[in-house]
């Protein structure tokens, strides 16, 4: 079988994967997609200048700078703003 010839931590991105999809069925009824999509794309944001910014996983250090964070911060303005009724 396939499953046995992979390391054991390759298969966390087919339970993240699933997790994901679980997590998108429960909420997109409740917010809506937009919503949905949006807290999603800031979440990456955020742990993508994580990554940067602390040059984890042997990238290249980019740091958090007022330019990101205000970039970060309008997003989560307009995620706010899709949120409130």
């Amino acid at each position: 079988m396939a499953m046995f010839s992979v390391p054991k931590w390759q298969l966390i991105g087919g339970i993240l994967g699933a997790f994901y999809v679980f997590v998108m069925v429960l909420i997109v009824p409740k917010v809506g997609v937009a919503n949905s999509l949006m807290a999603v794309v800031a979440g990456q944001l955020v742990m993508s200048s994580i990554v940067d910014h602390f040059g984890l996983f042997g990238g290249q250090r980019i740091p958090f700078d007022l330019t990101r964070f205000a970039a970060i911060g309008f997003l989560f303005l307009a995620l706010w703003l899709f949120f409130r009724k």
